[in-house]
């Protein structure tokens, strides 16, 4: 999925909106789109094959960023993860330019 942030004189959004319409996949693939177009990190979220008892259970999801994966993970435990990795780019790159400006 493809998301931009519109820019307006004090404030601005995403398009396309997150739509409570639709599915779980969609709106963690959505929410995946926005932690990469604020972070630039490579990410995506799939659906896991989890089983118990043979069984495949529904509503699971796995997240890769970069190279490094975790899953199975339900809806709600995916897009909190998905706001760690959001946050925790966004402190490494403030860091990195407070490093930058530190002269010591």
């Amino acid at each position: 999925m493809i998301v931009t942030r519109v820019h307006k004189a004090h404030s601005g959004h995403i398009e396309p909106p997150l739509n409570q319409a639709w599915d779980q996949l969609t709106k963690l693939t959505w929410k995946a789109a926005v932690v990469t177009l604020d972070t630039g990190l490579d990410i995506t979220v799939t659906e896991a094959e989890y089983y118990t008892n043979g069984v495949r259970n529904q509503g699971f999801y796995n997240v890769v960023v970069g190279h490094s994966s975790t899953g199975p993970l339900n809806f709600r435990s995916t897009w909190d993860y998905l706001n760690g990795v959001s946050t925790g780019a966004t402190q490494a790159t403030r860091r990195r330019s407070a490093l930058a400006r530190d002269p010591h």
